[in-house]
């Protein structure tokens, strides 16, 4: 008998738990990807490092690390968790104190019972505990854990904020790489174009260009320089991008130096089982602990329909003579225990619990949400991958084509052989194809950031 007793005070003291059993909401995605090609077993992700070899790009990253102001809002936030998580645990555990007090009074005659003024002390020192709750049904760590979650949460905001920082910052760097080398390209055609205007100008003196034909050259010269100012303009954007990406100055002529071409073969990564976004991916961890918190909450809001036990005492000694307050006779002891049972306040608890899994299921939606999310932001880099090769591939094979039609339609106008409208369509359609390029090549590396981002890598 006395074991049972022992047993039920143990269990007592430390408190039953009214938090549900969690489960995992299940994905509601496919089980594999649309492409038949792909392969499911995935090697873990590669470090960004390990991806973007770029040593200037690695340095702004860097930067951004250290400097960006939303993920050092994001690191805060943590700071911010993990002292309300502190809060909480601090809250299973009785708090104690010491307070002392003097009191000096002077009583007049007419106050005094004896008829004459006198001098009266009191003296109090006091160890005890403040109110402290019994966490017989599991309340106080219900909160507990709801507090914990969410510290986990911000944690995984942190490392999700850093994913996307990373490839934003990739994606910016190589915008302003693809925008400068756009400007380099129509500069050079732009000096072609006004050697060409020349030319027409000192045949068209000597009577063998029409004044068509040089309004046709002026014409593209004019196009080409109006895209100049364009490429110009587009890589100044980036440019000030990049700059609010690492909070910090950016000198332009750092990337005068970095050809376009190099560092652009970015490693293809394998995606793995769509399964696998679910601990790739922190902004899905971040989700479901979450939902983990709310889960805990409804916990507390069942338990507040149960009574409160508090406990209050205190040890130490009071007198009215200062000398003797730490005598024997002086000493004293308290020891108040509290039961606070709720029974009307309009509904306040039903409410509070019924709230509390209306957030759960809030809580279930959004990580059922922020799957799908993962899964589409995948399927759009992986369906986009393949033909983007091909295009880009096209696009090589055009550039090629259009050099060779210039030099042709140059020769054929230099020996009279053809108009210098067939020059001037075959300079505009080098000029076109150039660029297209590229913007493909763009293109197709932003996708590749985009994929190694969406798997969780970074």
């Amino acid at each position: 008998m006395r074991g049972r007793y022992l047993g039920l005070v143990a269990w007592l003291l430390t408190g039953c738990s009214f938090i549900p059993d969690y489960q995992r909401p299940s994905p509601t995605v496919a089980e594999h990807w649309r492409d038949p090609g792909l392969q499911d077993d995935a090697a873990p992700l590669p470090d960004w490092s390990e991806v973007f070899l770029d040593p200037e790009l690695q340095a702004l990253i860097e930067l951004a690390r250290i400097h960006n102001h939303d993920l050092q809002v994001a690191v805060l936030r943590i700071d911010e968790a993990r002292a309300l998580y502190g809060i909480s645990a601090a809250e299973q555990w009785p708090g104690g104190g010491i307070d002392g007090s003097v009191q000096r009074q002077k009583i007049s005659a007419a106050d005094s019972p004896i008829g004459k003024a006198v001098i009266r002390e009191q003296g109090q020192f006091r160890l005890g505990i403040t109110a402290f709750e019994l966490d017989l049904w599991g309340r106080v760590r219900a909160l507990k854990t709801e507090a914990g979650q969410r510290l986990v949460a911000r944690e995984e905001d942190a490392l999700s904020v850093q994913i996307g920082l990373v490839g934003e910052v990739a994606t910016a760097y190589y915008e302003h790489r693809a925008y400068l080398e756009l400007h380099r390209q129509n500069r050079q055609l732009l000096e072609r174009a006004g050697e060409s205007k020349r030319l027409i100008g000192r045949r068209q003196a000597l009577g063998l260009a029409s004044e068509l034909e040089l309004r046709q050259a002026d014409a593209l010269a004019l196009t080409l320089e109006a895209e100049v100012a364009d490429a110009d303009r587009q890589q100044r954007l980036a440019l000030n991008r990049l700059e609010l990406l690492v909070g910090r100055t950016l000198e332009p002529s750092r990337f005068s130096s970095v050809a376009w071409g190099d560092g652009l073969q970015l490693p293809e990564v394998a995606p793995g089982l769509p399964s696998e976004l679910l601990v790739r991916r922190p902004d899905i961890r971040a989700a479901e602990a979450r939902l983990k918190a709310f889960n805990a909450n409804i916990g507390a809001a069942r338990a507040a329909f149960l009574p409160s036990i508090s406990l209050t005492g205190f040890f130490g000694a009071s007198s009215p003579q200062l000398s003797e307050l730490f005598s024997g006779e002086a000493k004293g002891w308290s020891f108040t225990p509290a039961v606070t049972l709720p029974l009307f306040d309009m509904g306040r608890r039903f409410t509070q619990l019924e709230l509390s899994k209306v957030q759960r299921e809030i809580a279930v939606v959004e990580y059922q949400r922020s799957i799908q999310q993962a899964f589409r932001e995948v399927a759009d880099a992986l369906g986009s991958n393949e033909p983007l090769n091909r295009q880009l591939d096209t696009q090589q094979r055009l550039v090629l084509n259009e050099s060779r039609r210039v030099e042709l339609a140059q020769l054929l106008y230099q020996d009279g052989l053809n108009s210098y409208l067939e020059v001037l369509d075959a300079q505009r359609g080098l000029s076109t194809a150039q660029q297209a390029l590229i913007r493909t090549r763009l293109l197709q590396v932003s996708n590749r950031i985009a994929l190694y981002k969406s798997l969780g890598g970074g």
